[in-house]
């Protein structure tokens, strides 16, 4: 379904690092150095500077999940930061608050969101290529 090496944003990196199968569960605060497929379950903190992909058995349950690139098959409820871009695939769900540093969020025919959007206005006046502040 997905390569080992996914289309990305140029600039972010797309080699996909590691893999949560079905049935497995991580609870806690994650900081991935990678791009990542999740088809299981994570719950806690999540931060990457690359992409994440949540395939359609995969969910993730976090009060705050920070991503350069999401895609989603499966389910996100949360408050999510997206650095460049969102995409919500046929089945996949977004629940929760979404703040987004670039206008790019593409909802697939099938997918959907419940809740908010936002422009990160420290974002906007940050120039491109500028890193923003890390919590």
């Amino acid at each position: 379904m997905f390569d080992k090496k996914s289309q990305g944003t140029v600039g972010a990196p797309t080699e996909i690092l590691g893999f949560l199968g079905e049935g497995t569960v991580l609870q806690g605060d994650l900081t991935l150095a990678g791009a990542i497929r999740v088809d299981g379950r994570i719950e806690g903190r999540v931060t990457s500077p690359s992409m994440l992909i949540v395939g359609p058995t995969g969910s993730i349950e976090s009060p705050e999940l920070r991503v350069h690139t999401l895609s989603v098959a499966g389910v996100v409820r949360g408050v999510v930061h997206v650095e460049e871009r969102l995409e919500i695939q046929p089945g996949g769900l977004v629940a929760g608050r979404v703040i987004m540093r670039r206008k790019a969020l593409v909802l697939a025919p099938g997918g959907r969101f419940e809740g908010t959007v936002e422009m990160d206005a420290a974002a906007s006046e940050r120039t491109v290529g500028e890193a923003p502040p890390i919590p």
